[in-house]
């Protein structure tokens, strides 16, 4: 554990544009439900922390996320598979998932709207740096959930979608205007089809 960046590779594929889980907030802000399926026990306290820190990063950027429990989470008009769901694993069901790299923290399949992060790697390279697992978990999260959104995008060099993460960051991590911009515009795009 004593690398301080590890890779978070991603599987791209076609962006299946998530309409309903992407309408403009009254405010006009776009939005973004998550469904999120803890299936890791020991997450608790951490993902309230990292729904938090994930709210702000994405408020940052002009966009509203809401965070919906698997099995609370209320019907819509739209289909189930109009939000992104974000699963949170842990060993061994992780090492199954993420065989073969030791250092991917999770990945997404956009094509399926599906995020996977993994619980256990993200919270120990936190704790080794020092971090609060919680914040770092929120980082991982935005991270993936931006490249269900925008899968054609890719990695930067730094910053947030940078292709290798840090638990212990400079700054705080953030997009940058460009990014925010694809974002907002991708969720305005898919709001307009979901009117449709």
């Amino acid at each position: 554990m004593g690398r301080s960046h590890f890779v978070i590779p991603v599987l791209m594929a076609t962006l299946s544009a998530a309409t309903g889980a992407n309408a403009q907030t009254a405010d006009r802000r776009p939005a973004l439900e998550v469904v999120v399926d803890n299936r890791s026990p020991a997450a608790g306290v951490e993902l309230a922390a990292a729904r938090t820190h994930a709210r702000f990063i994405f408020d940052e950027a002009g966009i509203r996320v809401t965070f919906l429990t698997q099995g609370t989470a209320p019907a819509l008009a739209a289909s189930e598979n109009d939000r992104i769901h974000l699963v949170v694993i842990e060993q061994p069901e992780a090492d199954r998932l993420l065989a073969g790299d030791v250092t991917r923290l999770g990945f997404a399949i956009p094509s399926a709207s599906r995020v996977y992060v993994h619980y256990d790697r993200i919270h120990a390279l936190a704790r080794y740096h020092g971090v609060q697992p919680g914040w770092f978990l929120g980082v991982v999260m935005v991270h993936e959930l931006a490249h269900v959104l925008v899968p054609e995008a890719g990695h930067a060099d730094t910053g947030i979608m940078a292709r290798s993460l840090s638990p212990a960051p400079k700054v705080s991590p953030a997009f940058t205007r460009q990014e925010a911009r694809l974002l907002r515009e991708r969720l305005g795009e898919a709001a307009m089809l979901a009117r449709r």
